[in-house]
């Protein structure tokens, strides 16, 4: 009998431990909560070795959400950010400045969105990579991998 309860018991802590894990992140979406507020990864691009203009989409488990604010991080390699255009379900559009070069670890500022209710439909970057395809083959630089984070809008 006695074994009998304490398998339930391990059972019963075994499951709440679970749901209390699974009930903190809902949408399974990476997310980092600090003084400011809690940042959710929007999109995440690999950037190839030239100058190019790529459309960004938000990733389909958070759909056109609404954001105050949006960031870029640069995960690996190095990349020449030009321009950031980023256009909202209603049609509208709002350029921000352009902000230079981010290596490896670096993000850009927080930059404020306008508009409280406009959802995010796309992003469009205007950027250029740094490196080659000889010299990522030689393992001397790699394609700059960039991830896109929005602050949620607070209501």
């Amino acid at each position: 009998m006695k074994k009998f309860l304490s398998f339930f018991a391990v059972l019963f802590l075994a499951l709440s431990t679970l749901v209390g894990c699974a009930s903190t992140n809902t949408n399974n979406q990476p997310t980092v909560t600090n003084g400011d507020g809690e940042w959710v990864k929007i999109s995440e691009k690999t950037v190839n070795f030239k100058t190019e203009t790529d459309t960004v989409s938000p990733t389909p488990l958070i759909g056109h959400r609404a954001y105050s604010k949006i960031k870029l991080t640069c995960t690996q390699g190095t990349v020449n950010i030009k321009n950031i255009t980023v256009n909202m379900t209603d049609g509208s559009s709002q350029k921000l400045d352009t902000l230079g070069t981010l290596t490896n670890g670096m993000s850009t500022r927080a930059m404020t969105l306008a508009g409280d209710d406009l959802k995010l439909k796309s992003i469009d970057l205007e950027y250029s990579s740094v490196g080659n395809v000889t010299l990522n083959a030689v393992g001397v630089t790699k394609k700059a991998k960039v991830e896109i984070w929005g602050k949620k809008s607070v209501k």
